[in-house]
Parts: C-alpha cells; sequence; structure tokens
C-alpha cells in the first residue's frame, strides 16, 4: 500500500528528483500530514468538549504551520518544511507562557519545552545531515529552556530548585543531546565509510565483469505500482558479451531486454521466462542459428537487478557428443568380441559382467553381481592371486595377466585373464579361452621357439661381436705402432693416445656387455635386494664419467638429486641400478655432440623413485622406436656410421629394469634429443618423509 501511495506521490510531484530526495519527500510528507491530521483532531475535540486550559490560537497556528510544511514538501522544497522546526519555541510560548491562553504555572510546564525541543532534535536527526543546522537548534533549545525559567522566576535558582539533578531541564536536554549528537556522527562516519567502500567494491566488480571471459549483460527490472515488472531494460554488458554476440554496448544499453535478445537468438530465447519464472538459475541453451550451445546463469543479488551469465559450452557438448558417439562405438565392438568382461571393484566385488558363451558358465546376473571372486567358483589360491593383481593394477597402473584352468560344467579350460585399471576403485577383468591354444603350444612349438631363439641369438652374437672387436683392436694395433716414430709431434701423439685409449674403452664396454648378455642367455642373474644409498650410488657415476667427456665436445654433465639427506635410499640390487645407470648415460654422452645431459632422480609421492637421464643429442627417428631395444640392432645414424659398438646395451638395461621391478620408457624427437627413465618400488626407504597409512 504504501508502495504504491509512494509511487502515485512520486509520479506526480517528485519525478524530477533523485531516488533518495524522493524518499526523503516521502517521510516529510507523512511526518507533517500525521502532525497537521492529529493537530485538527484536537481542535475539533477542543471544539466540541471546551477545556479550561487550551489556546485555541495556537492549535490553528500549529495546524496552518503543518499544512504549509505539506506545501513546501509537495513543491519538493525540502529545506523549508525542515526549518519550519524552528517555530517550535513560538508555539511553547504560546500553550505554556503567553498571558493570552489559559495555562498552568510556568515552573510547571518547563519540563515540556524540553521534551518539545527533544522532539525537535529529533527530527532535524532523521531528516538532516547538516550539524550547524542540529547545533543552531540546540542553542535555541537551550535559550527556550532558559527563558521558560526566566518567565517562572527560577532561572537563577534553577540548579537548586529541581532535585534531584536528573529532573533538570539543562540536565535532561544536555543528557539527550551529546551522546546523541556524537553516536549520530559516528554512525553517520561508517554509513560514509560503508557507502564509499559498497561503492568501490561495485567498481570493482564491474571491472571484474567486463574482463570476464564469459558474456555477461546486467539488466534492470521497472515495476508497477503494484511491484509487478513492467518491462527489463539491458543496463550494460560486457566486453565478451560484445564480441561474442556482435552486439555494442551503446546499440543494447537502455533497449528492453525482450527486444536484444529476440535479435541476437531470432526469438528462442524467452528472457522474461528465463529472469522471472525459472526457479532453476543454471540452464542450457542451444542457439540453433549460431550452431552453438551455451551454459546460462541469472544472479538475482537485488530486487531490481539481474546478472545474465553465459558460458560458450559447444566445444563441451562436441567432445561429450565424441565420447557418446565412441561408446556406441566400443560398446558394438564388445559385442564383437567373444572375450568375457567382468568390472570388478578393489575389494573383488563385481559390479558388471558380459559373458557371450553363456553355455559356457550358464550364469545369471543375479547370480554374479554383487558376489565376491572369493565364492564365484575360483580356488582360494587363485582368487588371492586375482585379488593381489587388482591391488597392483590400481596402485601402479599396470596391465596384469594371469592364466589359469578352471572346471565348468562342460570341462576343464584354460584362461588368460588381463586386469587393467578402470578407475581408483575398480579394474576391468577380460577373460579369454585359451584351451586350444594352450594344447597346440604347450610342447613341442615352446621348445623349438625356444631353440631357434637360442640359435638365432648365438649367430647374431658372435657375427657382431666378432666385427666389432675387430675394428678397434686395428685401431689400437695400428696407433700403438705409430707412437714408436721419434719424430711424432708431441700434439699428434696425444692424439694418437686418445685414440688408442677411447677404443680400448669400447672393448671393455664390449666384453661388460657380452658378460651381461651371457648372464641374462643363462637366466643367473641373481637379484640381491639390500639397502642402497641412491645419493652415493648417482655422484660416484657422475664422478666416473664427468672427467672423461672430451674437449671437443660442447658438452655439460648435470647432476639432479631430488632428496637432499645423505642416507637418503631403499632396498633394490644397487649393482643392476648402476650398470643399468651407465649404460644408459654413456649413450647419452655418445650421442650427444653438444648441449646438456642430465641424470639423476625424483620421487614419485612416497612409492616409486624416478630415475631420468635425457640428452639434448641427435635423437631418435620415430620409426626406430621398435627397435631400439632389439638385440645387436643400431639405429642408421651418422655417429654410428663412424664408431662401433654390440647394439645390446639397451637390451640389458631393459632387462635389468625389469628384474629391478620396473620398466624401461623413453622419448625422443630428432635433432631435439631424448629421455629415458624407469620407477623402481620405494620398498623399505630411509631419508625421506613417509605417511604412515
Amino acid at each position: 500500500m504504501l508502495t504504491r501511495l509512494f509511487n502515485i506521490v512520486n509520479k506526480q510531484f517528485w519525478a524530477e528528483f533523485p531516488r533518495e530526495k524522493q524518499k526523503q519527500l516521502f517521510s516529510l510528507l507523512g511526518v507533517w500530514s500525521t502532525s497537521g491530521f492529529i493537530i485538527l483532531l484536537i481542535i475539533i475535540s477542543h471544539l466540541i468538549f471546551p477545556q479550561s486550559i487550551l489556546c485555541v490560537i495556537c492549535d490553528l497556528l500549529l495546524f496552518f504551520a503543518s499544512v504549509l510544511a505539506v506545501i513546501c514538501t509537495l513543491n519538493g522544497r525540502s529545506n523549508c518544511a525542515i526549518n519550519l522546526v524552528f517555530m517550535l519555541p513560538v508555539f511553547i510560548y504560546g500553550y505554556y507562557i503567553s498571558e493570552f491562553s489559559a495555562h498552568l504555572p510556568p515552573i510547571e510546564t518547563v519540563h515540556f519545552t524540553t521534551w518539545w525541543m527533544i522532539a525537535g532534535l529529533l527530527f532535524l536527526y532523521f531528516f538532516t545531515r547538516d550539524e550547524a543546522r542540529i547545533i543552531l537548534f540546540f542553542l535555541l533549545a537551550l535559550l527556550s529552556v532558559s527563558g521558560h525559567l526566566f518567565m517562572a522566576d527560577h532561572l537563577q535558582d534553577s540548579f537548586t530548585y529541581f532535585e534531584p539533578l536528573a529532573i533538570n531541564p539543562y540536565f535532561i536536554l544536555l543528557a539527550f543531546f551529546i551522546p546523541t549528537f556524537f553516536l549520530r556522527r559516528k554512525l553517520i562516519g561508517i554509513s560514509v565509510k560503508l557507502s564509499e567502500s559498497l561503492q568501490e567494491q561495485q567498481v570493482s566488480l564491474n571491472r571484474a565483469l567486463q574482463g570476464s571471459p564469459f558474456m555477461i549483460s546486467r539488466i534492470v527490472a521497472e515495476r508497477d505500482e503494484d511491484g509487478n515488472v513492467v518491462k527489463l531494460i539491458v543496463d550494460k554488458v560486457n566486453n565478451a558479451f560484445e564480441s561474442e554476440f556482435k552486439r555494442n554496448l551503446h546499440e543494447v544499453q537502455g533497449q528492453e531486454a525482450e527486444y536484444v535478445f529476440n535479435l541476437i537468438f531470432k526469438g528462442k530465447l524467452d528472457v522474461n521466462k528465463l529472469l522471472l519464472f525459472n526457479r532453476r538459475k543454471t540452464s542450457e541453451f542451444h542457439a540453433s542459428d549460431m550452431d552453438k550451445w551455451f551454459k546460462i546463469q541469472v544472479i538475482n543479488p537485488s530486487y531490481n537487478l539481474y546478472y545474465l551469465i553465459f558460458e560458450n559450452i559447444t566445444k563441451v557438448k562436441e567432445k561429450l557428443a565424441e565420447l557418446e558417439a565412441s561408446k556406441r562405438k566400443y560398446k558394438v565392438l564388445l559385442e564383437a568380441i567373444p572375450d568375457i568382461f567382468f568390472v570388478i571393484d578393489k575389494d573383488g566385488v563385481y559390479e558388471d559382467f558380459v559373458i557371450k558363451e553363456s553355455g559356457l558358465f550358464k550364469m545369471e546376473d543375479v547370480n554374479i553381481i554383487g558376489s565376491s571372486i572369493f565364492d564365484a567358483g575360483f580356488p582360494d589360491s587363485l582368487a588371492n592371486k586375482i585379488y593381489t593383481c587388482i591391488q597392483t593394477c590400481i596402485k601402479t597402473d599396470s596391465i596384469e595377466s594371469i592364466e589359469y584352468s578352471l572346471n565348468t560344467p562342460n570341462g576343464t579350460f584354460m584362461f588368460e585373464m588381463r586386469l587393467a585399471k578402470l578407475s581408483s576403485q575398480s579394474v576391468i577383468s577380460i577373460a579369454r579361452d585359451i584351451t586350444k591354444r594352450k594344447t597346440a603350444e604347450f610342447s613341442l612349438e615352446k621348445a623349438l621357439k625356444r631353440a631357434e631363439e637360442s640359435d638365432r641369438l648365438k649367430s647374431a652374437f658372435l657375427s657382431n661381436l666378432s666385427h666389432e672387436i675387430r675394428t678397434p683392436m686395428n685401431i689400437i694395433t695400428h696407433f700403438t705402432r705409430m707412437l714408436s716414430d721419434a719424430d711424432m709431434a708431441p700434439f699428434e701423439r696425444l692424439e694418437l693416445t686418445d685414440a688408442i685409449t677411447e677404443n680400448g674403452k669400447q672393448l671393455i664396454n664390449m666384453i661388460d656387455n657380452t658378460i651381461h648378455l651371457s648372464k641374462i642367455e643363462t637366466e643367473s642373474i641373481d637379484v640381491k635386494n639390500e639397502f642402497c644409498k641412491v645419493n652415493s650410488l648417482v655422484r660416484d657415476i657422475y664422478n666416473k664419467f664427468s672427467p672423461n667427456i672430451p674437449d671437443s665436445k660442447d658438452l655439460r654433465l648435470r647432476l639432479n638429486l631430488d632428496v637432499q639427506t645423505p642416507e637418503f635410499g631403499f632396498e633394490t640390487d644397487a649393482d643392476l641400478l648402476k650398470e643399468t645407470l651407465i649404460i644408459l648415460l654413456d649413450n647419452a654422452l655418445k650421442y650427444t655432440l653438444a648441449g646438456t645431459v642430465t641424470f639423476g632422480y625424483e620421487m614419485i609421492r612416497n612409492d616409486f623413485v624416478k630415475f631420468t637421464i635425457s640428452d639434448t643429442g641427435i635423437g631418435i627417428p620415430k620409426e626406430e622406436f621398435e627397435n631400439i631395444f632389439s638385440r645387436f640392432y643400431r639405429v642408421s645414424n651418422s655417429i654410428n656410421q663412424t664408431t662401433s659398438g654390440s647394439g645390446i646395451g639397451l637390451s640389458i638395461a631393459q632387462h635389468y629394469v625389469a628384474l629391478l621391478g620396473g620398466e624401461l620408457q623413453f622419448e625422443s624427437k630428432v635433432d631435439k634429443g631424448t629421455e629415458f627413465w624407469f620407477s623402481l618400488p620405494f620398498h623399505n626407504g630411509k631419508g625421506y618423509m613417509m605417511l604412515v597409512k
């Protein structure tokens, strides 16, 4: 009701004034109208019921003062309406002091003056921030009380006449004015600071919205007298909005939101419904003309203010569509594969399964989903092994394989089960019937392949070794004979000595690799897991290679130790680890002519130690990736054409890493460099903070 009345009066009299001014004028109108109405009722009651103590003239003057204040207010003259309060002493004089009205003795009405002036102060507190005007009125109040006491002949003895002190008119006036004045000043100061802070926040918000990557439109609601929204006006849009929708701020500002968004989305988006009637604050919308998807969020921070935020999710939708298509494709593929698929959680409970050959097992969904591998027909030992593989898959993200036999209603069958991590809580298990294959392979084929492989490796080894040994031996023999020439210059002698030393190292390296390969072939390598101080081992390798880098190479060897604690280490075979790092580091230095070779390690959580050897060398062509771990295979490049080598170093390193419980991996780009790495379990480690589980 008040809102409707405010809108009517505001539209009729104060439309040109700011909102705050309109509110002040409406409040003044309410106060003076109420005062005039009350005074009019008092005048009528005095006329109907005459009293001995009354002042009709005073009542009429007070009524006309209220009418004058109402007229000033309706004309927007707020100062006129406020300053009429300074006439209070005149009415006080007429009611309580003058001789032309019947009243009580002045000494008995002095407190009326005090409370009337306090009421005037409250009026000024509410309607003005002008402290000078308030102080002037307070002085007028003191003067009015003093005049009243003077007319009562008690001005000089006022502090003795009124006892206790709390009823003294001066004390009452001062006790009210002093604390309320300073409290009001404090509150106004706080209000100003809050207003400034709000303005700063509004500026910051506008700046943030303007620079936001989302498309944002600020919309203001205009309402009728009943508070119903008449129309929605676009107040502001940010840069992203202008760029995405090709609409500048000056084109849309002040326009109706329905008109603007109908232009942008060709009438497909009902902005009125979205802002006013949609309870969901977030929705998705497909702009078919743009062929784009938008996520729309509505924020309503105040009664008449809305923020409409658009986020372009077209790429997300396209990606989801691609994933859905892939899902359908792979679902068809699964249906075409005759294998058995299980989804098993980390506790060994079946979550889902697909069995193509239903006659083999004759199981129903209700019989297996929700049951455990320990009660689904597996022997205890096999169930325990499957459970262990599940934990390994989830923990190391590896692929585990198990071959087993299973008794079914149709006989005994051989299966190969592969388990791979599906999520942090489950694995996917693929079981394939390999009964026929195993029956054909178990005997002769397996032995034959082993014999053929052994024969091939021996032949390749002998052929390669004889060739690789001959070259450095010829160089050593020839250069040694040349050193006997007494007339040879010192620098030439030094070059020959370096060449002899280098080829001698190659021979030693080939002999070492031959020994390693022999141990691998005869399966005579015993892995001795003992505590290994990693920092000492890595530094020893660094000290071995760093001084021997040829001066002809602009090459730097860098060491990277993730944990600086001298006692840092874990249980592993230190000899195999050292041999692996030496092989990989020797390769990196060999194939890097200039730049940097970096080797060292880093901790992966608290579970693994990752060893890395990287260089800025010539790199490996992508087509050679599948061959570099093959025995006796050497990549064709400029360095291998001028140097000798057995081609078994990486094969040995790969085998040693596997024995240590890791997997040797690499990445390489031609002329950019190569990086080899492997991770070993941090078993019984020391010198590094562990999380207690």
